[in-house]
């Protein structure tokens, strides 16, 4: 049991490491970023891990690429040969929603739970929130908004837990920001209903069923802070309500019904 802890332990304090060196040579660079995908799930408290995303300005992706290309990390941070084909790059073959830039981690340390980092648009992901303002490429000194945090925050992510995913960072000098429970929660309500025919909307209703079985059963979630009306088809996409949720989501937020699949 020792042995599997210490591993264990290694390995987050692994993965941890990199997403703080990351966010870190971005900020120098004067670009604001938040954790996202998979990471920020399992810092969220679900069970889930690989790889390591991170939401940027559309109007930063050159700089982005151009600073991550140029650090030097450790573990090395590679180019992709072919981001085309790449399942963690744009391959028609990938389930998640596909990066604006991405990078692979060069590394053989056993059981390292990220391969990959990749850059995703603010467009394309929190749309919904204000765009990502300069001053939180200093997020240890800057005021963050009331929706985000850093992700050493024990008043706004859960503790590691067995079974649980990885809840919040070990460091309490992390540059990391992460969306609070409820952003996370209407992130996924909005893409599922954005991209309800494609496969990145079954990504990311599998992902919401998950915030209900690991992130609201623990008391992370508050629903109330979840606009209306997606507090109450939360709960009906949830199973605690009546009629056909998706459909009522997806007209609510404007997005086209193709009704004959709902006759």
């Amino acid at each position: 049991m020792a042995t599997g802890s210490t591993t264990s332990a290694v390995r987050e304090a692994g993965s941890e490491e990199i997403v703080d060196s990351v966010a870190r040579v971005l900020n120098a660079a004067g670009i604001p970023c938040v954790l996202w995908g998979h990471f920020l799930w399992a810092t969220h408290g679900v069970p889930t891990y690989i790889p390591l995303d991170l939401v940027i300005p559309d109007a930063s992706l050159a700089a982005a690429s151009e600073a991550m290309t140029a650090a030097r990390f450790s573990p090395p941070l590679v180019a992709c040969l072919d981001p085309t084909t790449c399942i963690d790059g744009s391959s028609p073959d990938r389930q998640h929603p596909h990066p604006a830039f991405h990078m692979h981690i060069e590394d053989t340390t056993p059981g390292l739970t990220v391969s990959s980092v990749c850059l995703h648009l603010q467009s394309e992901t929190l749309w919904f929130l204000p765009p990502l303002r300069a001053s939180l490429a200093s997020p240890r000194t800057c005021r963050l908004p009331r929706y985000l945090a850093l992700a050493c925050d024990r008043t706004a992510l859960p503790p590691d837990e067995l079974g649980m995913g990885r809840g919040v960072f070990h460091s309490d000098q992390t540059v990391v920001v992460v969306p609070k429970a409820h952003i996370l929660t209407e992130a996924l309500m909005r893409i599922m209903a954005r991209d309800r025919y494609e496969r990145v909307g079954m990504w990311a209703v599998q992902h919401f069923l998950y915030i209900a079985l690991y992130v609201e059963e623990r008391g992370i979630l508050d629903l109330r802070l979840l606009p209306e009306p997606l507090g109450k088809l939360y709960k009906e996409l949830t199973g605690r309500g009546h009629g056909n949720a998706m459909v009522k989501l997806m007209r609510t937020l404007g997005v086209p019904v193709l009704e004959r699949l709902y006759r």
